[in-house]
């Protein structure tokens, strides 16, 4: 009986066993149909969390091993603890007719070893990495397709050994946590003084708005921009995200050195596009695209342009460059728009990647990201000198720790030439990509001067939208002019050094304080600050006390003209209201302000003219968004002023010339309410032009 109790338990035993082995078979075959098919997507997360739970199910599988060690150097953040999965999955044999959908698979590829000498690099493992690659070069043929690539891998393994052992002196310095947190914050982006820092990060949103909008590749929240100020203790303020962002990636990629335009990236559709977002009071515009050919079908990633405005430097992948992502060149043109692109060639670009340029503030330095040149690892941090002739030298790796075996791309200098902001992952840090300050005490500064300071209101009175510095170089006669910022007056400019300068603070054409500066030659970088307070000059308060030439909206008179012969002043005002036609040189005001421009150029023999224009944020057909409405507006006044009086036979430069016009668009968010809310938007459609 006892026989028989003990026969029946162990059969019962072995049933159950074998039932277990099948239902771990079955799951083994479904996790990884499942786990491959992840992979393929490239949802390397979500991958990687089945991956494991297979290999649970089966330890000693070489194949899965090399699969799950696959995903991992695939991720952002994990790439480093893919090498205990590959040490595995290349302790034995390999398979040379591998299939990689065969769930009864068990033996990886010959790219396992690869990977494997991969993952040995970007763990410092520089010497066995070599070892590896030269053993996978003796397991294929030398027409096979890995050869090439091993050979490259050595070689930067072997310029990781250089740099690691003879480290730059750089000071870097975690930004603190005001503004990393335990997601990742990257891509900062400053004004030149330092002042305003805009960076991406993919933190929860303060509102929470963002709690299930994440990305199905990292499983993380999407890229949002954030802003820090400066403030008196010289920390940084609470971040606060911006008004711009969506429910897709968007991310900072530079900003003016005023902070009042803010490019960025956005990516909806997988391609990449280049935008730019200025700030209009309080609110920052909804991005639009860059114009000319910047923006393509192909991949955008980085855009930035100098400090005075002329030049501008892009990233795109289209076919005709030397080889993945080039840098690209615009400059601007005497209408005010970008030239085509044009590749800045082979000293920079390669065969293998480049991203994120920043210039250096007086043009010298060009800082880049490239996977090509003597890279350690990814990409590193590459700089080049402008010669004599405008071109751009070899480039020079930037050096350890700057860089480092994994990615290091956005890398923003400061306008004193000895400081700059990027990103990175380094033990210690408060998430798992940080900012980081870096010190350069070895460079030489830049030679360059920051003009910056305040135009400032009465005490608890808003300040007005059209707070403006005009800097004239009296060496060229060019001219620049920078906003000042509505939130506090803050305005800031960069300045060559060994030239004089005049600049006028207006308040719209109201001229509010004048001086002339002198920035010395001795090659240092200067910082000069002013401040101006919202009383008018002394020719402007004798105008306001004679005669009001500041024309208001009047939905009677949508069209103003004055005349002040005795001060040599003429003014034109057209407000857009509804049903009016736009601007017209037919227009009998307008006839008559031009005699009362002849009147004035004949009393004075020399005038300026300013041009004021603006749309409000009710939608148009016939323009792409409301910012070129404005532009045009301002263009075709310029353009038909200039034509009028060439008639008259006045000359520009001699007779007449043009101020830098301002273009802007204003007023209330549309919200589909264009007839209720009529006021609030004529007010903000018009075109000024003052004579004087």
């Amino acid at each position: 009986m006892k026989l028989r109790s003990f026969v029946f338990i162990l059969a019962l035993m072995l049933f159950g066993n074998a039932l277990l082995a099948q239902s771990n078979k079955e799951k083994f075959m479904v996790g990884f149909a499942e786990a491959n098919k992840l992979m393929e997507e490239k949802f390397w997360y979500q991958a990687i969390k089945e991956w494991k739970k297979v290999l649970a199910l089966d330890p000693e599988n070489l194949n899965v091993n090399y699969k799950l060690g696959y995903c991992l150097l695939n991720t952002e953040n994990e790439k480093v603890d893919a090498l205990k999965y590959l040490e595995i999955a290349c302790s034995k044999k390999l398979n040379k007719n591998y299939d990689p959908f065969e769930p009864t698979e068990k033996l990886p590829p010959v790219d396992a070893l690869f990977l494997l000498g991969q993952a040995q690099h970007l763990n410092m493992q520089f010497d066995q990495s070599i070892k590896t690659f030269v053993k996978l070069k003796t397991q294929v043929s030398r027409e096979h397709r890995l050869v090439p690539e091993a050979n490259y891998a050595i070689k930067i393994c072997e310029e990781a050994k250089i740099q690691v052992a003879n480290p730059v002196n750089y000071k870097i310095t975690n930004a603190g946590n005001i503004i990393n947190g335990k997601y990742a914050d990257f891509s900062p982006v400053l004004t030149f003084d330092e002042s305003s820092i805009f960076f991406t990060s993919r933190r929860l949103r303060p509102d929470s708005t963002n709690s299930e909008i994440r990305d199905p590749e990292t499983d993380q929240f999407k890229d949002d921009i954030y802003v820090s100020f400066r403030t008196k203790e010289n920390t940084w303020s609470k971040p606060e995200l911006l008004n711009l962002n969506t429910d897709d990636h968007d991310a900072s990629i530079s900003v003016s050195p005023d902070g009042l335009t803010l490019f960025v990236y956005q990516d909806s559709l997988g391609d990449g596009q280049l935008k730019y977002s200025k700030l209009i009071g309080e609110t920052w515009s909804d991005p639009a695209k860059l114009g000319s050919d910047i923006n393509t079908s192909h991949w955008e990633t980085h855009v930035t342009v100098s400090a005075d405005g002329n030049e501008l430097y892009f990233v795109s992948n289209r076919p005709e460059g030397s080889g993945g992502r080039d840098i690209y060149r615009c400059v601007k043109l005497p209408d005010g728009n970008w030239s085509k692109a044009l590749n800045i060639g082979k000293k920079i670009n390669t065969k293998y990647e480049e991203d994120a340029p920043f210039l250096s503030p007086d043009g010298q330095f060009l800082y880049f990201a490239s996977k090509g040149h003597n890279t350690m690892g990814g990409f590193d941090l590459f700089v080049s000198k402008k010669d004599k002739n405008g071109n751009w030298g070899d480039p020079q790796n930037m050096g350890y720790p700057l860089n480092t075996v994994d990615d290091d791309v956005f890398f923003q200098p400061m306008a004193d030439g000895k400081r700059a902001y990027y990103s990175s992952r380094k033990d210690g840090g408060e998430g798992e990509l940080d900012v980081y300050l870096v010190e350069m005490p070895t460079t030489k500064g830049t030679q360059l001067a920051v003009f910056k300071g305040f135009i400032r209101g009465e005490e608890g009175q808003p300040l007005p939208d059209n707070l403006r510095v005009v800097i004239t170089n009296l060496k060229t006669g060019e001219k620049q002019e920078v906003s000042a910022r509505k939130k506090d007056g803050k305005f800031l400019a960069t300045l060559l050094p060994c030239t004089n300068y005049h600049v006028d603070f207006l308040s719209g054409i109201v001229k509010i304080k004048q001086e002339d500066i002198t920035i010395p030659c001795d090659g240092e970088y200067y910082e000069i600050e002013r401040e101006a307070f919202l009383i008018a000059f002394e020719e402007e308060v004798t105008i306001k006390a004679k005669d009001e030439m500041i024309l208001t909206f009047d939905r009677t008179k949508p069209i103003q003209i004055k005349l002040n012969l005795e001060l040599g002043i003429a003014e034109y005002t057209n407000y857009f209201v509804y049903g009016s036609a736009e601007f017209s040189t037919t227009d009998t005001n307008f006839k008559n302000f031009l005699q009362d421009c002849k009147k004035v150029v004949k009393k004075k023999g020399k005038v300026e003219i300013y041009i004021e224009s603006s749309a409000s944020n009710v939608p148009v057909k016939s323009y792409s968004n409301n910012e070129d409405l404005a532009k045009a507006r301002a263009q075709k006044a310029q353009k038909t002023i200039e034509a009028e009086l060439k008639k008259m036979g006045f000359k520009t430069d001699v007779n007449f010339v043009f101020l830098p016009a301002k273009s802007m668009v204003q007023g209330k968010k549309y919200e589909n309410d264009k007839d209720t809310a009529r006021d609030e938007y004529e007010k903000y459609q018009y075109i000024k032009i003052k004579v004087q």
